[in-house]
């Protein structure tokens, strides 16, 4: 086959291959929400396909690819430094190092494509990288330096039919789709500028209707399926939410004459903004994450957790809340990123966890955060990095939690005096498909996301935060209730639709009317059966290559 690239100098070569670097990693970023240009990824990978035929040593593969997901990076997750707000030092580092780190995981595909290249046709190669990404995306949502947040098929989240296919596949099947579209669309392309065929013949014919089917079968699917989701019947339950919009940086103390006052002053907010909804009969009232930024279910604390308590029980309506908690131990069995208790000869471990309140009870054992965001909150392996723990703690009171180990299935009783049940994730918790997953396996018949993204300003994230809650409702084909401290906030029904959202940085209460459901989709009881599958043929193919490459050295 005649190769695509023409007679350049070197200079304007560069320079091409630059800008179609560029021009990738923009369509994909541009693709992420909030904007509404999600139909750019089915494209944004043309000019990069492009790249791959046109640079052809390894080290200028890797150099144009990491400048692509830089920008794509760049595009996509800008606000994660918190440039625009707040301006913490540690917090515009530790964003810095992620956007010029991160691109090099997300390269990981094109480097692998770059190994198999030269014993692969061209077509079979891109076929490969196909799977190369979906595997590398699987791959990449495990371990403690994880941030599977731009995973491609999260793009889509505004495109509802479409993401229907993810009570199969997860999010990874709409990824799959999005790059099978490109593959597609690049050979056409090709084919056409060479001028290999003419626009009717057979073989453009079954490839433009292959386009076509790959682009209009998911809608087609989705349309119907989102119907027939809407009949389904569940068990109604009232939710409220309370949004109090506490500045972050001030919520732990900072500002006040005294911590105590901050915690009076913040509890009056949350109280003051509940009772409204208590006394309009709901049957659940959800605050969000570290709402509560004391300890209040230790001893010293007893003042704030009583008023609560009084609180719940005069309502008759029970209370899910995010608050840190504290556990003890002595210095045999601390964990390593146990604090000393000064005069004490024991050991505290604080967790990001949230417990729920209901009337006449105890409150509920206590679940603690158990996938932390890296560096922020808790040094990735930190056993076995102890002596990082302190010179990378993040000093606004959130950082060097302990981890968690064990999802929880609350129960409910509503005011109708039916059972339900549901499980609460703390904020980045929400990102990871196969860690909600586990909640609806475990029973859960609802979803509780609690969470602060108040830190970035009104910039991406928390748009992008709540998208993806429209992406763990189809592929769990359950509600979801997010509670943000300064928003954004939402009831999220089990076909993805948001409702009811609330404005950023504003004080607000909402309530609506959701279902407890108990049928489990595809995903919910087989799992990332179809992302595994796009590793082991991602396997598959780096055998393959490694056979060629044996069998030319062979002939040689």
């Amino acid at each position: 086959m005649a190769d695509i690239s023409l007679v350049e100098s070197a200079g304007s070569r560069i320079r091409w291959n630059i800008g179609l670097a560029i021009a990738s990693g923009l369509l994909l970023g541009l693709a992420f929400p909030p904007s509404p240009l999600y139909t750019l990824a089915y494209v944004g990978f043309i000019p990069l396909f492009l790249l791959f035929d046109r640079v052809e040593s390894f080290s200028g593969l890797f150099r144009y690819s990491y400048l692509s997901m830089f920008v794509f990076n760049a595009v996509t997750l800008y606000w994660v430094g918190g440039f625009t707000h707040g301006r913490d030092p540690w917090l515009m580092i530790s964003g810095a190092a992620l956007l010029l780190f991160h691109p090099i995981l997300s390269s990981i595909p094109i480097i692998l494509y770059g190994l198999v290249r030269r014993w692969m046709n061209r077509w079979l190669r891109l076929l490969a990288f196909i799977f190369f990404w979906v595997g590398w995306e699987y791959v990449h949502a495990f371990g403690e330096v994880s941030f599977p947040w731009i995973t491609l098929g999260s793009s889509q989240a505004y495109d509802l039919a479409r993401s229907q296919i993810a009570e199969y596949t997860s999010v990874y099947g709409i990824s799959f789709l999005l790059l099978s579209f490109n593959l597609i669309a690049y050979y056409l392309l090709v084919q056409a500028a060479l001028r290999e065929w003419r626009m009717w013949n057979v073989r453009a014919v079954v490839l433009i209707l292959l386009l076509l089917t790959v682009y209009l079968l998911p809608w087609w699917y989705g349309i119907r399926v989102m119907d027939r989701v809407d009949t389904e019947e569940g068990r109604p339950l009232q939710v409220g939410v309370i949004q109090p919009n506490v500045d972050p940086w001030e919520k732990w103390g900072e500002g006040f004459a005294s911590r105590q006052e901050a915690y009076r002053q913040q509890l009056d907010i949350l109280l003051a903004s509940t009772a409204p909804l208590a006394a309009d009969s709901v049957d659940l009232i959800i605050w969000p994450e570290t709402a509560l930024p004391f300890w209040a279910l230790l001893p010293q604390y007893e003042e704030y957790r009583d008023r609560i308590q009084r609180f719940v029980d005069s309502v008759k309506t029970p209370l899910f809340t995010g608050l840190p908690h504290a556990e003890y131990f002595d210095e045999q069995s601390a964990p390593v990123t146990a604090r000393p208790v000064r005069s004490t000869g024991l050991f505290v471990e604080s967790y990001n966890s949230a417990v729920l309140f209901s009337p006449g009870k105890p409150a509920s054992d206590v679940y603690r955060k158990i996938v932390l965001v890296p560096f922020a909150e808790r040094i990735p392996y930190a056993e076995s990095v102890p002596f990082l723990i302190e010179p990378l703690k993040w000093g606004v009171g959130i950082s060097g939690w302990g981890k968690g180990q064990d999802t929880i299935v609350y129960e409910l009783e509503t005011r109708s005096s039916s059972q339900a049940k549901f499980s609460g994730m703390i904020c980045y918790e929400s990102v990871f498909p196969q860690f909600v997953r586990e909640f609806a396996v475990r029973g859960a018949e609802f979803l509780v996301v609690i969470t602060n993204d108040s830190w970035w300003g009104n910039t991406s994230g928390a748009y992008q935060h709540i998208a993806m809650a429209s992406l763990r409702a189809i592929e769990n084909r359950r509600w979801v209730v997010q509670a943000a401290n300064g928003g954004i906030s939402a009831f999220v029904d089990p076909v993805g639709r948001i409702r009811q959202a609330t404005e950023l940085y504003t004080q607000d209460a909402r309530r609506a009317e959701i279902e407890a459901r108990q049928g489990e989709t595809f995903y919910v009881q087989h799992g990332d059966i179809f992302a595994r599958i796009c590793l082991y043929c991602s396997a598959l193919f780096v055998i393959l290559a490694f056979i060629n490459r044996y069998r030319h050295k062979s002939h040689q």
